[in-house]
């Protein structure tokens, strides 16, 4: 046999002398139970009982190997619990702290054999080395041998003559302490060169082990590269005293040196010793090392971005870590801690939006090669994320809300697949609320609907079902056979959530949820009632039946708020706010459907009802009667255009394909009610900026 490997050398050490003993004393019960089994047989004991027993003391003894074994393997049996109950889908609390207690000594391991393969290897297989299981029968094989020794030496002589290197292995017995002790005086001395407990880090010394790493792909010189950074990046641990790292970084001017010298290197270092081919990290030489290099790397780097506080440092770790995403993939672990520090960045109430669209390309090229369970992972907490923090307390937050909803809908564009299923289950989410709610009819209920995070999850899953099912259509129809389905349950949700309480108090509600049908209607060219939910406004008692309360508030900004406050309520003001949203929403639905050849027959009933209401309380709101009276009028030449483009076909309205293809090359806001509808919303865009302004100047 060969020369004893390092892990059999430690057995011996460490373990074997109490393996031998339990083994022993294991041995003599079991001699001692056969003997009383013996006695009991005499004695005419039934042998069904006996049989019985046998097989349940004989079951209890192999629980008790298997247990004793995992101890004896794990090193300690008090860490046997630990590892028995030890969950691997959940062990990112457990593995920050393992991952900087342990990456030094790690990245010291096996000093003396760095560069001493050549063989490729594939990372993801990873090497594993000599199992227990052969180290158990090597054990053994030892055993009788010196057991042969004792009991028969005539045969052991003879394999001595015939059979020397069967016996080989006897003579290492008393090599293997020197062999072990000699190991560590050497490892110590490498090691203790430059890597003194707490040497200090120096420019010298970051230029050297770059210079090395560049010219010769040092590995050495690449671990000691990655000790500083680990120093660097556990600096707050170190001025606590918990931190055991053989480098110490003093000063900003040593720190900012060692992070940039270490993200300028590393990668080009990792790039030759584990290239990435085919989407695939290979590493070469040994690929432990390898592991252990890529790990210390990657936890260092998500520890620094954890203490970072600063916009711009943050935006350069998380491209640093977009850089080496590929690397990420290999392992699952330092996957998922890096999807929740992404998502931790991306919802972080101080983050600005540079870092939000950084967190966001970095998680989409994370998923787009990464496993379904990383997909599914970073959809779901982009989605809870982003409603956790969908609160809106004024103009400026309405902003960020935006942005945080673009780029979740961004980032449901990877898999169809798997977005199906997170909109499928969070849309029935929101279903079983609104029945809740409609079924019990109670203050609570209607709380648990009428607030900002069910709103604006409405309008996040309007904003995906739009996208991907208008606006992308053509780029992803895949994706959008996938998803269609779904807009008819949303709109009755909607639909449902703004008729939950038709109280004039939650107007502002209202109109909320009849901006998201308009949304989905105009993208996806699918028909939604729209227009009886906004007339159900103008026919409320509000405006036909109650005088309005006279009053000196500030207008109120309907897009922050979801109901009135207190002292809005029948105010001048407050009315006519929801009458200028109103006539808003009615312009861009009558210019969504302005170039459709059903359009002069479709705007008929509305025109009707809007004609009457002019007419029965015109002379109260003077400003809006002359508005209505200029949005009926462009209602009246959209409807004559259609009427003279008619008079040119040549089908009849069975045809559908033709008619869906009506003035197809006719954009909507070119029509007069288009032309209209454009100038409201340039008005009300120039609104929106002057109270961010405002905002921003308190």
């Amino acid at each position: 046999m060969g020369k004893a490997t390092k892990a059999t050398k430690r057995f011996n050490r460490k373990y074997l002398k109490d393996e031998l003993e339990r083994r022993r004393k294991n041995k003599k019960g079991q001699e001692l139970y056969k003997k009383r089994e013996l006695k009991k047989s005499k004695r005419g004991d039934a042998s069904g009982d006996t049989d019985s027993d046998q097989d349940q003391a004989t079951g209890i003894d192999e629980v008790d190997d298997l247990a004793d074994f995992a101890a004896s393997t794990l090193g300690r049996k008090e860490n046997l619990s630990k590892f028995m109950e030890a969950d691997p889908e959940n062990d990112s609390d457990a593995g920050n702290s393992t991952d900087s207690e342990d990456m030094a000594a790690l990245l010291q391991e096996d000093e003396d054999d760095d560069d001493s393969s050549d063989d490729d290897a594939d990372l993801s297989s990873g090497e594993t080395g000599e199992t227990d299981e052969d180290e158990d029968e090597e054990e053994v094989f030892k055993k009788e041998l010196e057991a042969m020794k004792e009991k028969d030496p005539d045969f052991f002589k003879y394999m001595q003559q015939n059979d020397p290197a069967s016996l080989k292995i006897l003579e290492q017995n008393d090599e293997d302490a020197d062999e072990a002790d000699s190991d560590a005086e050497m490892e110590a001395d490498e090691s203790g060169d430059d890597v003194a407990s707490g040497a200090e880090v120096t420019v010298k010394m970051l230029n050297q082990w770059e210079r090395e790493i560049k010219k010769d792909h040092s590995v050495k010189a690449l671990k000691k590269l990655l000790l500083a950074f680990y120093a660097a990046s556990h600096m707050d641990s170190e001025r606590s005293g918990q931190s055991d790292a053989p480098y110490r970084i003093q000063g900003m001017s040593i720190f900012n040196k060692t992070v940039s010298t270490t993200i300028r290197a590393a990668p080009h270092a990792f790039a030759h010793h584990a290239p990435v081919v085919n989407g695939k990290v290979q590493a070469k030489g040994k690929v432990r090392v390898v592991q252990a290099l890529l790990k210390s790397y990657m936890a260092s780097l998500l520890e620094l971005l954890r203490q970072m506080s600063d916009a711009a440092m943050i935006q350069y770790l998380i491209k640093e870590c977009e850089r080496v995403v590929a690397y990420f993939r290999s392992f699952a672990r330092y996957t998922r801690e890096l999807v929740k520090e992404l998502l931790r960045q991306f919802g972080s109430a101080s983050a600005d939006d540079g870092v939000r669209i950084s967190s966001l390309l970095a998680l989409r090229q994370l998923a787009a090669g990464a496993t379904g369970d990383v997909v599914d992972m970073a959809l779901k907490g982009m989605y809870l994320t982003y409603v956790r923090n969908s609160s809106v307390k004024n103009m400026a937050s309405l902003t960020t809300i935006q942005l945080m909803r673009n780029c979740g809908v961004e980032l449901y564009g990877c898999d169809g697949g798997a977005s199906y299923q997170h909109a499928f289950v969070y849309i029935r989410q929101l279903a079983i609320h609104l029945r809740n709610s409609m079924q019990l009819r109670s203050k609570e209920s209607f709380r648990a609907i009428y607030n900002w995070q069910f709103v604006n999850s409405l309008a996040f899953w309007t904003e995906v079902l739009a996208t991907y099912c208008g606006d992308r259509a053509d780029d992803q129809p895949d994706l959008c056979a996938i998803l269609e389905s779904l807009v008819y349950p949303l709109v009755q949700i909607i639909m449902g959530v703004a008729r939950l309480v038709p109280t004039a108090k939650y107007f502002p509600l209202r109109i909320h949820c009849i901006g998201l049908l308009l949304r989905l209607s105009s993208a996806t060219g699918i028909y939604v009632p729209v227009l009886p939910l906004a007339i159900e406004i103008l026919e409320s008692p509000e405006f036909l039946g109650r005088r309005p309360v006279k009053s000196t508030l500030k207008p109120l900004p309907l897009d922050a708020h979801l109901k009135a406050p207190k002292e809005y309520e029948h105010t001048r003001v407050y009315l006519e706010s929801v009458l200028e949203s109103v006539f808003g929403i009615l312009a861009d639905t009558v210019a969504a459907q302005s170039v459709r050849i059903a359009f002069p027959e479709w705007v008929v009933p509305a025109t009707l009802q809007l004609r009457r209401w002019r007419k029965r309380v015109g002379k109260s709101w003077t400003r809006f009667s002359k508005q209505l009276q200029g949005l009926l009028e462009k209602i009246d030449q959209s409807a004559r255009l259609v009427q003279q483009n008619r008079t040119k076909l040549d089908f009849s309205p069975s045809n559908l394909t033709a008619a869906n293809q009506f003035m197809s090359t006719t954009e909507p806001n070119s029509t007069p009610v288009g032309t209209y509808a454009a100038s409201l919303r340039k008005v009300r865009a120039q609104q929106r900026a002057l109270l961010l302004e405002a905002e921003a100047a308190e």
